[in-house]
C-alpha cells in the first residue's frame, strides 16, 4: 500500500459518510461485487472467519456500495477541501442505519487489510481551533482502491454516474431556537440553542411547503456540492415578541459540509441537471430591508458598499462594518473580537472612519437599535423578512416555473437558462414584501 501522509487540517475537513447509496451502472455494479468477494476472501484468509456465509453476503455487498460511494464522492470534485470521510464506529450510531456494525467492521477491514483504505481511529482533538471533543474515525480510499475503479471503467471523478445517493429527508423540516449568547454572529453558524414548541396547524403548512420544496429537489441532480433538503430555523424562540417572525432561513442540510458553506466560486462551478448554475445575488440585502422600513429605496446606480470619502480598498472592511451592526444591538464602535479573529486585517480599517461616511451617505443608519413603529428591530427580524422573499421566490419558482433553486440565504442559485426567469420572480417578490425594488446582481459559472 502507497503510504500517504496524513494532514490534521485535511482531517478536520472530512466529510460525512452516510453509507446510503447504491451502484446504478453496470461496471460500479460489478466493482462493488468484485470488491465484497476480495473483502470476504480476506476475512477467511486472515481466520475471522471460517468460510462464507450466506445471510452475510448481501449486507456485505450493500455496505461496500453505500461506503465506496462516500469513499469516492470528494474526487467528483477537481480540487475536494479533503479526501477523507469520517464515521463514528460506537454501536449507537449503527441504530436504525442501513449498514449495520458487523457488516461495516468487517468491510472497513478488509478494504484496510488489502491495502484499499487508510483508517485513523477516532480521536481526542487538542490544538488551537478546538481543544474539546473527539474527532470520529476517518477513512480514506488509497491510490491503488482509486486505480482498481478506473480499471473497473467507475473513475472517481464521475462517481455521481455510476451511484445514486440516498438522502433521508428531514421529517420535521421546522426547527426553533433561543436567543443567541453574542451580538456577533458568523454565516457558518447557526446561532441559539433547539427549543420545544407546539406545531399548530400554521406551522404544520409551513413544514408541508418546505417538504414538498425538498422533494422536488431531490428529483433534480445536483453536482460539485451537497444538499440533503432543508430546515427552516426560526430564532428568538424566547423573546417575548416572538410570534415566528425571527429568523426563518433555510438551511441545507447537512449544513456544515452542504454548498451553503462552499466558498462562492466553488458554488458558481456547480451544476443542476447538468447545467451550469448561475447565483443570483441581493447586494445588501439587510440594508435595503431596512431603509425600506424607514420608506427609503436603496440607489440601484451605484455600489452600497462604496462610502463618500472611502476608496474601493476599504470595500470589504465597510461590508463587514454593516454585518457586525445589524448583528448588534447599535451600530458598532469598535470590530467585535470575533471579527477580528476571522479576519485580523481589519485592524487596519478604523471603525469611526466607516462609521462616519456610513451616516454620511445613510443617516438613518444611526437609529439601528432604537425603536421604530412601536418595535425595535434586530438582526432575527431583519433576516425573517429576507427569508420570506427567498421562500416565496423558491416556491413559485417550482410551482409555477418547474424550476429547481438553492437558497444561499441572501443569493438564489439556479440552472443557467433559468437566471432570468429566477431574476425576475425575486425582484417581484422583494417589491411585494418590502414595497422597494432590491439591487440584484447575477453572477455567472467562469466558463459562461
Amino acid at each position: 500500500m502507497t503510504f500517504i501522509p496524513v494532514d490534521k487540517e485535511e482531517l478536520r475537513k472530512a466529510s460525512y459518510a452516510a453509507c446510503r447509496a447504491h451502484p446504478t451502472s453496470d461496471a460500479a455494479k460489478a466493482l462493488v461485487s468484485k470488491l465484497a468477494s476480495m473483502v470476504e476472501e480476506h476475512t477467511i484468509q486472515t481466520g475471522l472467519r471460517e468460510r462464507k456465509r450466506r445471510d452475510t453476503a448481501d449486507k456485505l455487498e450493500y455496505a461496500t456500495g453505500a461506503f465506496l460511494a462516500d469513499l469516492l464522492r470528494p474526487f467528483e470534485m477537481d480540487e475536494p477541501k479533503s479526501c477523507w470521510v469520517y464515521k463514528s464506529l460506537h454501536k449507537a450510531s449503527f441504530t436504525g442505519a442501513p449498514v449495520g456494525r458487523r457488516a461495516f467492521d468487517q468491510l472497513y477491514a478488509g478494504l484496510e487489510g488489502l491495502g484499499f483504505l487508510q483508517h485513523v481511529p477516532g480521536h481526542k482533538v487538542s490544538d488551537e481551533r478546538s481543544d474539546t471533543g473527539k474527532y470520529a474515525a476517518r477513512f480514506r480510499a488509497t491510490p491503488e482502491l482509486l486505480t482498481l475503479c478506473a480499471e473497473q471503467g467507475v473513475p472517481p471523478r464521475a462517481v455521481l454516474n455510476h451511484f445514486e445517493f440516498e438522502y433521508e429527508l428531514p421529517k420535521h423540516p421546522v426547527q426553533l431556537r433561543a436567543r443567541k449568547a453574542k451580538n456577533f454572529f458568523r454565516s457558518t453558524d447557526i446561532p441559539g440553542k433547539p427549543m420545544e414548541f407546539e406545531r399548530t396547524p400554521m406551522l404544520g403548512g409551513m413544514e408541508h411547503a418546505i417538504s414538498e420544496l425538498n422533494e422536488f429537489f431531490a428529483k433534480h441532480t445536483l453536482r460539485g456540492g451537497q444538499h440533503h433538503g432543508y430546515v427552516r430555523i426560526f430564532q428568538n424562540g424566547d423573546d417575548p415578541d416572538f410570534a415566528w417572525n425571527k429568523g426563518g432561513r433555510l438551511y441545507s442540510q447537512h449544513f456544515t459540509e452542504s454548498y451553503q458553506v462552499m466558498p462562492s466560486e466553488d458554488r458558481r462551478r456547480m451544476t443542476i441537471n447538468n447545467e451550469p448554475v448561475a447565483e443570483i445575488d441581493i447586494s445588501g440585502s439587510y440594508l435595503t430591508i431596512f431603509l425600506s422600513l424607514h420608506g427609503l429605496q436603496l440607489d440601484l446606480t451605484e455600489d452600497p458598499y462604496a462610502l463618500p470619502g472611502l476608496g474601493p480598498e476599504h470595500r470589504g472592511a465597510v461590508k463587514q462594518w454593516f454585518v457586525g451592526t445589524f448583528g448588534n444591538s447599535k451600530p458598532i464602535r469598535r470590530w467585535p473580537k470575533d471579527m477580528l479573529d476571522g479576519d485580523p486585517d481589519l485592524r487596519q480599517h478604523h471603525v469611526p472612519d466607516i462609521s462616519k461616511a456610513v451616516f454620511a451617505k445613510y443617516p438613518v443608519l444611526g437609529s439601528w437599535g432604537e425603536p421604530l413603529n412601536g418595535r425595535t428591530y434586530s438582526w432575527a427580524d431583519l433576516m425573517w423578512l429576507e427569508s420570506e422573499v427567498m421562500f416565496s421566490t423558491m416556491l413559485e419558482l417550482m410551482c409555477e416555473h418547474q424550476t429547481p433553486s438553492l437558497s444561499v440565504h441572501d443569493s438564489l442559485i439556479v440552472p443557467i437558462s433559468k437566471a432570468e426567469t429566477a431574476n425576475a420572480v425575486l425582484k417581484r417578490r422583494f417589491l411585494t414584501r418590502q414595497k422597494v425594488v432590491p439591487r440584484l446582481k447575477t453572477n455567472l459559472p467562469e466558463q459562461a
